[in-house]
């Protein structure tokens, strides 16, 4: 969790973009856009790490949490993985690692909530956790939850899909985002 290379970034955003209640079929599926193209080739691996971070993140929100100054969080409902979430928080970490970067906001000017719209969710709030450093789901969680923005956005009882992007690179050696969203 200490490591020298780990780094984490936290941001939140409302929005009153329409509600979408559309989830596709498919825990590992992102959808079939030509935005979401180069997210669907996904290594098994990759594949099982997100899957893995979703269902950690999901036990810390069964257990409640105390994120600092954002909080004091009661246990909340498990989020699911959305594709489309899953589509846009994969670009972000193909990105950063293909263009050495580590930022919300890629150096075209895209931002997190861009990306998620570009992927095709309509939300009412979202959000966005990244980390480098570690190629372990758990130890990522610990980051996040260490972390007092990063903890709050895990906590929120407000997101309830989530979209996990892995990917190997960038220098920090192992990239990772989470989009949080709500219709």
């Amino acid at each position: 969790m200490g490591s020298c290379c780990a780094r984490l970034a936290a941001l939140l955003a409302v929005s009153c973009d329409a509600p979408s209640s559309d989830e596709a079929p498919g825990w590992d599926a992102v959808p079939t856009t030509a935005y979401c193209d180069e997210a669907r080739e996904w290594q098994p691996q990759w594949t099982d790490a997100e899957e893995q971070l979703l269902e950690l993140v999901n036990a810390r929100r069964a257990q409640g949490a105390d994120c600092g100054t954002a909080g004091n969080f009661a246990a909340s409902d498990p989020m699911t993985m959305n594709p489309k979430l899953r589509c846009a928080a994969r670009l972000h970490v193909a990105d950063m690692a293909a263009r050495d970067f580590f930022d919300h906001t890629n150096p075209s000017g895209e931002s997190a909530f861009e990306r998620i719209a570009q992927a095709g969710y309509a939300f009412s709030t979202a959000g966005e956790n990244i980390a480098g450093g570690s190629a372990d789901a758990g130890e990522t969680v610990a980051q996040w939850m260490a972390s007092d923005g990063h903890c709050s956005n895990i906590m929120n009882p407000g997101f309830v899909h989530l979209g996990a992007g892995y990917h190997p690179g960038g220098e920090h050696g192992h990239l990772w985002t989470q989009s949080f969203a709500a219709p």
